[in-house]
């Protein structure tokens, strides 16, 4: 993480900027299922009868394209060269109101631009999620100053972890990260993979109790996804968990997230 956050984020600063409902997905520890995570939330959005546009920011190998059969292939990387605007890349999938800016697998593309290339694509967000209810940005565990200048477009940024303690450890940083930024945006937190809606408490109890104890301000728990052996099956099969089984417990989880999600949005 960069010692002069303040710095680097007072430069990209975005003056005027309207809210335009754009949800960052971002996790301090690898492997929590951010990716999946951020595409279930937009699928589940999309279900509400919502306009979304879920963006894959996330340069790691479980990137947005490596959960889905998509039926063109466009990448934003045609963008950072030039080629075509963000409109012209969208992917549709299997529903007009449902659209997808997805990136070459395991290519980090906002690594390979400067700062001020950066800022450039977030004003472009900014301007096409005006054509939707909701945007979802996944950035994944990318934590350099590039990645996370997209976080000064959002509304709210979902911060994704695990009860896992080495996990939660990784939490902390990332909010103590964003605290030293001064983002204006909500900050939440999703806890995955747990046992139960206890277990998955006790985990952001933890994270509150660490936050207040050095005068920091902790994201609010917007909800817990339960463990679920048919994720697995519905990765495997590159289908969509509410699609395939709309009615397990994982998929009951992230549907009850999607609509305090957008019921904040509604009355923010």
């Amino acid at each position: 993480m960069t010692d002069n956050g303040d710095l680097i984020y007072q430069s990209l600063f975005l003056s005027n900027a309207i809210s335009r409902n754009i949800s960052i997905v971002i996790s301090g520890a690898e492997r929590i299922g951010s990716s999946w995570c951020a595409l279930c939330l937009a699928h589940a959005l999309n279900l509400e009868k919502k306009r979304v546009l879920l963006v894959d920011g996330n340069g790691k190998f479980s990137n947005i394209a490596s959960y889905l059969i998509l039926q063109e292939t466009k990448i934003i990387e045609d963008y950072i060269l030039g080629k075509k605007t963000l409109n012209q890349l969208t992917i549709p999938y299997k529903n007009k109101n449902f659209h997808i800016l997805t990136a070459q697998q395991g290519n980090n593309y906002l690594s390979e631009l400067p700062l001020g290339r950066v800022q450039i694509f977030a004003e472009d967000l900014q301007i096409l999620s005006e054509n939707y209810d909701c945007t979802i940005i996944d950035i994944g565990t990318e934590l350099d100053s590039k990645n996370l200048s997209l976080c000064q477009i959002a509304d709210n940024i979902l911060i994704m972890s695990s009860e896992n303690s080495a996990d939660l450890i990784k939490t902390f940083d990332l909010i103590k990260f964003l605290n030293s930024t001064n983002i204006d945006a909500n900050y939440n937190l999703i806890i995955n993979r747990v046992n139960s809606f206890e277990d998955g408490y006790k985990s952001y109890e933890k994270l509150s109790k660490a936050s207040d104890r050095i005068g920091l301000r902790c994201p609010e728990l917007l909800g817990s996804i339960r463990i679920d052996t048919r994720i697995r099956d519905t990765i495997r099969n590159k289908e969509l968990l509410l699609t395939r089984y709309p009615t397990s417990e994982a998929a009951l989880d992230i549907c009850h997230i999607a609509k305090k999600l957008y019921q904040g949005i509604l009355y923010e």
